[in-house]
């Protein structure tokens, strides 16, 4: 066993991070889809930056969550964008 890989955590791990600080996986979890199903439809599935309506929309963080949970499921940070808005803006480091 080992500590988690977020600094300062001292939860024990088999490998890498907790559960807690392991984001990739808050994206699989149910709390994160009805979030994002919540936001899609609340947007009529149309892109927040180009208006483009779409199906295949992206739920993108305005603000980097840090890893921080009540940041990440936060309503107000997020909105729908298109895949090339969202190419767009990570490119921008946004």
């Amino acid at each position: 066993m080992q500590y988690c890989g977020q600094p300062g955590c001292s939860v024990l791990v088999r490998r890498g991070r907790c559960a807690r600080h392991n984001v990739k996986g808050w994206y699989c979890r149910a709390r994160w889809r009805h979030l994002r199903a919540r936001v899609l439809v609340e947007a009529a599935y149309q892109c927040a930056q180009c208006g483009q309506v779409a199906r295949q929309l992206e739920v993108d963080h305005i603000v980097k969550h840090g890893e921080d949970p009540q940041r990440f499921y936060d309503r107000s940070n997020v909105q729908a964008l298109c895949p090339a808005c969202h190419v767009a803006k990570t490119n921008r480091g946004a």
